[in-house]
This record gives structure tokens, C-alpha cells and sequence, in this order.
């Protein structure tokens, strides 16, 4: 049998169920001896009395200490677990039949460890990809400086080292970008000026900066509007930066000479932009899991965060990125909640739907 020490709650649980006894006690003493009056000269009912009660307070105090240990060892229990919790141990759970009155406490308790365990999870599987992701560029890098530091490449091979470098540059400068994005969406520090943003106007203006990159490819990029202007309420700087994602996407991963085309609508009182190629198609296994963290799907380069950061920010303003593909055909589309206050204004309509290469 396990030796009984108690704790301050346990011997207040104690001390409660014995003074609630004894005070029950009291009052049928008070009220049968001295205020009923027809037993109050007879000392045998006083005795009685006296003799039931401290039989009373026994069992309250056997009872009460019986179920002080309980609670008290229940009570020990979260704390060790709690305690290794706050040392990064998030395997110990609390067995919730054996937890008593403190058995929702428990499941919440082991429901909040749980938790925990896949945000570490998450966490460290997110510091390893992303050593991983800065590793490769600095690595080549510093190979490249070592080349021109101690070898005297012709100047044909000099300027093929400085390109490869710049592109190194460039890939290291977009995954700081995207990492610090990640940890601002993460932080909850992403602050979204919601409005009414016209998804055509919007997506002119991104795709115009992607003209010279789509000339270089010989990839063909056009951006098709509707007569009626598609208003979404959302955050102008966060929706070009999923065009950019988009266009990005489909220009880095798909042949060169590939056709692209943004297309903006109002349907099903949602607003939607589109990005769709022509390219070989996304497998349905890829589908799944492409708008994961630091997942790639191929060997076309790039870190795997861009479509995920797109997803996030979509969330942020109450839309949606989805994914329909198929041989020869890929859509990425952006479904937002329309503004409908933009729409009431009467803003100007464009002239008809129309094309640009």
C-alpha cells in the first residue's frame, strides 16, 4: 500500500469533508439537546449524539482522505506531465480513466500535447528544409568564388560562371523573401488591407512584367478580361503577389515556347483569376500535395514555398487557390469574395474582352 502524503490540496480536501461533518454534527446537537427542549435534559440522547457524530467525522475523514489522494495523485500526474512538456517531451500522456473529476482537464491536456508535438514536428522539419534550401546556393557559390580565385578561366567560362552566380543570387534572394513571409504568416504579423481591387487591372499590371521573361522563353502570355469588370475585395500588394507566384509557377515549370494565359471572371457571386498552360500536366499523386511546404515536384529548380505561400495569403483574405490539370493542360485558380460595394458604384466598364499577347 502506498505510503498517504498529502499536499496542501489534499489535506484542504481533508480538512473540508471533516469540518463539514462536524459542523453538520453541531447543528443537530444544537437543535436536538439544547433548543428542542424534550431532550435537552436527557444525557443518554446527548451521548448518542456525541457517539454518532464522532462516527461521523471518522468516516468523512477516511472518505476525504481517500479521495484527497486521488485528486492529489491526478493533480501530480499533470504537473510531471507538464513539466516535461515544458522540457520538449510531448510523449508522456495522462490516462483520462484513471483521471477522475479531472478527466476533461485530461483531455484537454493531452489534446493541447498533441498539438504541440506536431508544431514541433513542423518546426524542425521546417528548419531542415530550409538549411537545406540556403545550403545549396551558398555551397555553389562558394565553388564558383574558389574556380575564379585559383583557376584562370577563358573569358567564355568567366561569364558562364558569373551567370550561374547570378542566378544563385537570385534563387538565395527569393527564398529569404519567401521565408520571411512564411514567418510573418506564421506570426500572424501579415496585415491585410482588404478593398476593392479590380482582378483585371491587377493582373495587366503583372502580367506585363512578365512579358520580357515569357519573350526569352518564347512562351506566349495572354491575359483575357471580361466586358464587366471582375471586383474581389481583398489586399492589391497581396493579390500581385500570387499572380506572381502563379506566373512564375508556370513559366519555370513548363517547356519553353509554352502557351500561358491569365483570364479573370465573376461567377457564382465569387470572383476568380486563372492562370492556365498548355504544358505536360501535373500527375494526380503531385496534385495532392503541391501546395505543401518545400515540396517539389520536379528538377526545374526553385524552393517549394511559392505555391504555399499563395494558398496562405488567399486564406488570409478569405478565398482560395485550386488546381485542375490534365495531359497537356494545367489551371491554377484564385477564388475570392466579390466587393460587391464596387460593383454598386457603377465603376466604368472596359470595352470588350480582349487579348494581349
Amino acid at each position: 500500500m502506498p505510503r498517504l502524503r498529502l499536499t496542501n490540496l489534499g489535506s484542504r480536501i481533508t480538512v473540508a469533508a471533516v469540518a463539514i461533518c462536524l459542523g453538520t454534527v453541531f447543528v443537530i446537537y444544537l437543535y436536538a439537546v439544547t433548543i428542542g427542549g424534550a431532550a435537552s435534559g436527557l444525557s443518554s440522547v446527548k451521548l448518542q449524539i456525541v457517539v454518532g457524530g464522532l462516527v461521523a467525522a471518522a468516516i468523512a475523514t477516511v472518505l476525504g482522505l481517500y479521495y484527497a489522494q486521488r485528486t492529489v495523485t491526478n493533480v501530480r500526474q499533470l504537473q510531471e506531465a507538464a513539466r516535461k512538456v515544458a522540457d520538449g517531451n510531448f510523449e508522456t500522456t495522462i490516462p483520462v480513466a484513471s483521471a477522475g473529476q479531472l478527466a476533461p482537464l485530461a483531455r484537454t491536456f493531452n489534446e493541447m500535447q498533441r498539438r504541440l508535438a506536431e508544431l514541433d514536428s513542423a518546426r524542425k522539419q521546417f528548419i531542415a528544409n530550409a538549411s537545406h534550401e540556403l545550403r545549396t546556393p551558398i555551397f555553389s557559390l562558394g565553388g564558383f568564388v574558389e574556380l575564379l580565385d585559383e583557376e584562370d578561366p577563358s573569358p567564355e567560362e568567366r561569364a558562364e560562371f558569373v551567370r550561374t552566380m547570378r542566378q544563385q543570387i537570385e534563387r538565395l534572394t527569393k527564398l529569404t523573401t519567401d521565408l520571411l513571409d512564411l514567418s510573418q504568416l506564421d506570426a500572424g504579423a501579415l496585415v491585410m488591407n482588404a478593398r476593392a481591387v479590380d482582378l483585371g487591372e491587377v493582373a495587366r499590371d503583372v502580367t506585363r512584367e512578365f512579358g520580357a521573361r515569357a519573350d526569352l522563353r518564347g512562351s506566349r502570355l495572354e491575359l483575357r478580361t471580361p466586358e464587366q469588370p471582375a471586383f474581389a475585395r481583398g489586399d492589391p500588394d497581396r493579390l500581385r503577389q500570387i499572380i506572381r507566384i502563379l506566373l512564375d509557377n508556370a513559366l519555370t515549370h513548363t517547356p519553353e515556347g509554352t502557351k500561358v494565359t491569365v483570364s479573370t471572371h465573376s461567377a457564382n457571386k465569387r470572383a476568380e483569376l486563372t492562370v492556365s498552360d498548355e504544358g505536360e500536366g501535373i500527375p494526380q499523386r503531385v496534385q495532392s500535395r503541391i501546395f505543401e511546404r518545400f515540396y517539389t515536384a520536379d528538377s526545374a529548380g526553385g524552393s517549394g514555398l511559392g505555391l504555399a505561400i499563395a494558398t496562405e495569403l488567399a486564406q488570409r483574405m478569405d478565398g482560395r487557390i485550386t488546381i485542375s490539370s490534365s495531359r497537356r493542360f494545367t489551371a491554377f485558380t484564385l477564388d475570392l469574395p466579390p466587393a460587391r460595394e464596387a460593383a454598386a458604384e457603377g465603376q466604368p466598364a472596359r470595352t470588350p474582352a480582349r487579348t494581349s499577347g
